[in-house]
């Protein structure tokens, strides 16, 4: 009974569990990192901290996008040779590396305009965040590889690593006395490390697939004309799938931050309540965050071959349902005692919203991981469904005024109304998939006399004719 209790439990670490836990165990630290902070730190300081962060997530949104094509591409297909999936692997990094030590330059020469421009007491935090930013990038590739070689738990370990490290340093720095330039460049150590352990990770995991031979490894010649023509195909599916994914990705998050921002410039006197509430309701968000870097190589492995990806998409939707759910709960009996405890009495007036939040930003997780799949499977049309989203969901707060409830309300419609249409757009995804498994029978009948040629989906793999045909073709090729 042991046995298959430990079993049963590494299995579900194996897949979403881990990156679900290991996003909690991030969140977490980091909330509490932020409590800390804003105890060592003045206002002021706190609040040029807040600003660094915001330009570090403005700028690193081109790295999450380039991740969602390096697993697009990282999973090979049938046409793909090794030596050309290592050279364009070999040739992403160095373009990556090259450029990051570029940006870093760039950012220091015009992190004081920049700071003048944006009234900013600190300059060099400015540089830091372009270049925490930059190594982003590369970061973001080494994860997407670890994605396409389904390697979650390594997944996992590295985000938790990068936490960790940025936490510590962060929070040392901060008191030794270098305020926020400290916190600057424990952003900086933490990317740093995290890009170093998931680039050895996943060159341990490609020398025991032997999948990623070197780029000296050179094909023979009648293969550099095609190992040509897939790399300019590669080159052409990079910058595609990466400005798709941006623009995704930017609706996504103005659609987790707007209402925060709406309030503050409506509702000022309550925009401290409202933001309390909406960091508590951020949990189901983080979580789909995390369990999507699971879905969206599942998506595009199963649509390269065929398949429905139902199974993985429920299971990645248990993992955010179930704790958003017991959010709404908790947010129904027990908001003001919760809300109490963890931001103070004096941030409690958004209690009454905040199980309504709580089922909004649930939504809003549900959005994000049917964004994954539409786009593991290639589904552009995603994109603009989710500006058409932002735009009504922006004019919909706005029209509450300010009013912490109304506005929550608002954004549970907009949320709900959002989810159901990627979702619509999920259920349509399968039906091409479903359609290809089975070749119709009168494809199959022979071309012309003595000849048997099968029509075949170039998606799937090829299958040999019954027996009985081929018998009967060789025979009458023979009469």
């Amino acid at each position: 009974m042991a046995i298959a209790g430990r079993g049963l439990f590494a299995r579900v670490l194996s897949g979403p569990g881990s990156l679900a836990v290991a996003g909690v165990a991030v969140n977490g630290g980091n909330l509490l990192a932020n409590l800390v902070l804003a105890r060592v730190l003045n206002a002021t300081g706190y609040g040029a901290l807040v600003v660094q962060t915001g330009i570090f997530l403005i700028l690193s949104m081109g790295g999450s996008a380039l991740q969602v094509a390096v697993v697009r591409r990282g999973i090979p297909g049938p046409g793909d040779s090794q030596h050309a999936r290592g050279f364009w692997i070999h040739r992403l990094r160095v373009v990556c590396a090259v450029a990051a030590a570029v940006t870093c330059v760039l950012g220091l020469l015009a992190d004081g305009p920049v700071a003048a421009v944006l009234s900013y007491p600190h300059p060099f935090a400015i540089a830091e965040a372009i270049a925490a930013a930059a190594i982003w990038v590369s970061l973001s590739v080494e994860r997407g590889l670890l994605q396409a070689g389904r390697a979650y738990q390594e997944l996992a370990g590295n985000f938790v690593l990068e936490g960790i490290g940025r936490i510590v340093v962060t929070i040392a720095l901060v008191f030794a006395g270098f305020g926020v330039n400290g916190a600057g460049l424990g952003l900086i150590v933490g990317v740093l490390c995290a890009a170093e352990h998931a680039r050895r990770r996943t060159a341990l995991g490609a020398h025991g697939r032997h999948e990623l031979p070197g780029p000296r490894s050179a094909p023979a010649d009648g293969d550099r004309r095609r190992a040509g023509g897939q790399r300019v195909r590669t080159r052409h599916a990079l910058r595609r799938d990466t400005i798709t994914a941006l623009g995704a990705l930017v609706p996504l998050a103005m659609l987790q931050n707007m209402d925060v921002v709406i309030v503050g410039w409506l509702n000022p006197a309550e925009a401290g309540a409202y933001a309390a509430i909406a960091t508590a309701c951020k949990v189901p968000v983080f979580i789909g965050l995390a369990v999507a870097n699971f879905l969206l190589p599942e998506a595009a492995q199963r649509r390269q071959r065929g398949r429905p990806a139902t199974a993985v998409l429920l299971a990645a939707a248990g993992w955010v349902v179930a704790p958003g759910l017991l959010l709404v709960g908790l947010g129904a009996v027990a908001a003001v005692p919760m809300l109490s405890v963890v931001f103070g009495p004096h941030l409690i007036a958004g209690a009454p919203a905040l199980w309504v939040l709580a089922l909004a930003m649930t939504c809003l997780a549900m959005t994000l991981l049917f964004t994954n799949y539409l786009l593991g499977a290639g589904q552009q049309k995603v994109v603009g469904v989710l500006a058409a989203g932002t735009v009504i969901t922006g004019a919909a707060l706005a029209a509450a005024g300010g009013d912490l409830l109304a506005t929550a309300v608002a954004a549970l419609v907009c949320q709900a109304v959002t989810a159901s249409m990627t979702g619509f757009m999920m259920l349509r995804a399968h039906r091409p998939a479903a359609s290809d498994l089975s070749v119709p029978v009168a494809a199959r009948r022979p071309a012309g006399p003595g000849t048997h040629q099968p029509v075949v989906d170039p998606g799937l793999p090829a299958q040999r004719p019954p027996r009985s045909a081929a018998l009967s073709g060789s025979s009458r090729a023979e009469r």
